[in-house]
Formats: structure tokens, C-alpha cells, sequence
């Protein structure tokens, strides 16, 4: 029984090794199409992270590759950014898996200080796809507010961010206090994001927009 008890063991502790070695394998291939130059190879690699972390859904794989993520969203493309947002969006259920989630969202929310409308509204969007893990920071409720008078592209990011926010804070971000945000959500190819905003927050101004358009 004891020679059994023995063999149980030593296969068990080979196949933990073994999967621990994949994932580090796994997480180390991830990082060289990361770390590449040409931004096709980068989103080849983002765009498998989603299956990886189905695979190997361990905190320390998930802490370790949102970082190098979110390291690349600060440095990197438009287009990588995109991809990382969609990594961001099918893996929400992994999100809560995140060790340094402080780190994490810091790397992203420097972009928001660039000069780029593109990719401030990019990580308005990411931001909020992981209002989840980050539902009472002053700090993007802040920056969500300053986008409602800005851009159109912006304007719409900031909608989509505050209502993901809305499903997850208790603190509500008032949407309604520029005009060229109330234009924006009530144009007509916002409808349905503008639908499910009045659900969320029943503004009044909003809502006598809807009898309007009824």
C-alpha cells in the first residue's frame, strides 16, 4: 500500500510539474509575439490570450499576462489596443483573477492623457470592460466626466464606460451635463445604447426624449 501510496504521488507531483512548465511555456511564447516589432505578430499574439486563459485558468498566469497587457496598451498601437480591449471583454470572468489590479489599470489610464482622441476613447472602452475589478475609483469616474465634453468618439466611449460602471458602482456618473453628450447619445445610430442608458439611470431630461420620439 505504502509503494502505491508512493508511485501516486510521484506521478501526481510529474503532472503538476509538467502543467506548471506548459504554462510557463505557454505565458513565455505569449511574451516574444508581445515584445515584437511588427504590430501583426503583437495582435497574433494578443488575440490568443482569451483561449489561454480558458486552458490554464490560474491567478498567477492571468495576474502575470493582463500586466504584460496592459504594459503594451501604454507603449503600444491603436490596433494593439483594440485587440486588448477585446481580450479585456471575452475575459471578463477571469478579471477578478487579478492579483495587481492598482498596476494593472494604472498602465492603461496613462493613455488616457494622450494626445490621441483615438486611443483615449480606446482605453475609456477598456476601462470600462474591467469596471468590475475597479468599481469605486474616483480617479476614471473623473476622466469618464471630462470625455463627455470632448469628441464625438470620446462622447461614446465615456457612455459605453458609464454604463458598465453603472451595472457595478454604487456611485452614479452624471451623463447629462453637456449638450454635445445629450446630442450624441440621442443620435439615431446610438439608439440602443441610448435605450439601455435611460434604463439605467432614468434620467428625466432623457426620459422626456423618449415620449418625444414615441
Amino acid at each position: 500500500m505504502a509503494m502505491r501510496a508512493n508511485i501516486f504521488n510521484e506521478n501526481f507531483l510529474n503532472e503538476a510539474d509538467q502543467d506548471a512548465n506548459t504554462v510557463l511555456i505557454e505565458l513565455d511564447k505569449g511574451s516574444i509575439g508581445l515584445r515584437s516589432a511588427k504590430i501583426g505578430e503583437q495582435c497574433e499574439a494578443i488575440i490568443r490570450f482569451p483561449k489561454l486563459f480558458e486552458k490554464y485558468p490560474f491567478p498567477i498566469l492571468i495576474n502575470s499576462s493582463f500586466l504584460k497587457l496592459a504594459e503594451l496598451f501604454r507603449i503600444g498601437s491603436n490596433l494593439s489596443r483594440l485587440w486588448i480591449l477585446r481580450v479585456c471583454q471575452q475575459s471578463e470572468k477571469h478579471l477578478e483573477k487579478i492579483v495587481n489590479v492598482e498596476e494593472f489599470v494604472k498602465r492603461i489610464f496613462m493613455v488616457i492623457h494622450s494626445n490621441d482622441p483615438v486611443a483615449r476613447a480606446l482605453t475609456l472602452r477598456t476601462i470600462g470592460a474591467v469596471a468590475c475589478v475597479i468599481p469605486e475609483k474616483e480617479q476614471v469616474h473623473h476622466a469618464i466626466r471630462n470625455a463627455l465634453d470632448s469628441s464625438r468618439i470620446e462622447i461614446e466611449a465615456a457612455i459605453f464606460a458609464s454604463v458598465n460602471f453603472a451595472a457595478q458602482s454604487k456611485i452614479r456618473i452624471e451623463l447629462t451635463g453637456t449638450e454635445r453628450a445629450k446630442k450624441c447619445i440621442l443620435a439615431p445610430r446610438n439608439r440602443s445604447l441610448f435605450f439601455l442608458f435611460v434604463s439605467r439611470f432614468l434620467d428625466p431630461f432623457l426620459w422626456s426624449y423618449v415620449l418625444a420620439l414615441n
